[in-house]
């Protein structure tokens, strides 16, 4: 969860959803919130698919259904892994999320930093957005990636009518997508670098005037997907490559 007590996330959300709606309504009271919360890092791993229909049994204590084998949820990319695919295991992944407090005062000088960043990305057969080839594990991958959550907000930026007001309220769930754009390595023993470090403030000139309304940003977990078979977010197509979890050697 994120606090945040001046106007950085809007603006995000202005760019990233142009045309996307969220009706509120008034409500009595305030709100509890944190002292503080940010920033928020999420360490990424590769996503599989859920295991539907068990065909093995993990080993105790954790002995519950398992599908073997493991199933990639992309369809058109991979990291290195020594005993998948013979390169060596060289990817990190995280998304990380910053409240900036501004110095100089209202009503526009607090900021959100957003921040995604994925190493040794590879193609799978079936991608056309690939670039340079490494000695192992498939070549780079050149297209791009989306970083995707979604987000309630509670604020005091709300009325019984548009253009917002001083009311406290919940927004409805809203999905903010990050697009990163991954480029070659010259070193032939690992894939791509994805990455994209972006700030909110200098995204709308203008302020929302939502200085001192104390949001509360909650989120659900972070997925990233790849591009599809031509890179591309925009078109159809796209799986999910990443998903927020940990990494056990």
């Amino acid at each position: 969860m994120v606090n945040i007590r001046k106007s950085g996330l809007p603006l995000v959300l202005a760019l990233a959803m142009l045309g996307a709606l969220a009706v509120a309504r008034a409500a009595d009271g305030s709100h509890p919130s944190p002292k503080g919360a940010t920033p928020m890092r999420f360490a990424l791993v590769p996503a599989y698919d859920q295991c539907a229909a068990p065909n093995r049994t993990h080993g105790p204590p954790l002995a519950f259904g398992s599908c073997g084998p493991p199933v990639e949820a992309s369809d058109f990319l991979t990291v290195g892994t020594h005993d998948a695919n013979g390169a060596a295991a060289n990817s990190v992944g995280f998304m990380r999320v910053d409240v900036h407090p501004g110095a100089l005062g209202p009503p526009s000088d607090t900021d959100v930093l957003i921040k995604l960043n994925v190493t040794d990305v590879r193609c799978k057969a079936g991608t056309s957005a690939c670039g340079n080839a490494n000695t192992t594990g498939g070549p780079d991958y050149t297209g791009e990636l989306q970083g995707n959550a979604t987000i309630r907000i509670t604020d005091h930026f709300n009325a019984t009518t548009a253009g917002g007001g001083t009311d406290p309220a919940t927004l409805v769930d809203i999905p903010v997508p990050v697009n990163a754009v991954c480029s070659n390595t010259a070193d032939p023993s690992i894939g791509a670098s994805c990455a994209i470090d972006t700030s909110s403030q200098p995204l709308i000139p203008d302020p929302c005037g939502c200085e001192g309304k104390r949001m509360v940003v909650e989120f659900t977990q972070i997925r990233v997907d790849d591009g599809g078979s031509d890179g591309v977010v925009a078109t159809s197509g796209n799986t999910r490559f990443l998903s927020q979890g940990l990494f056990i050697p």
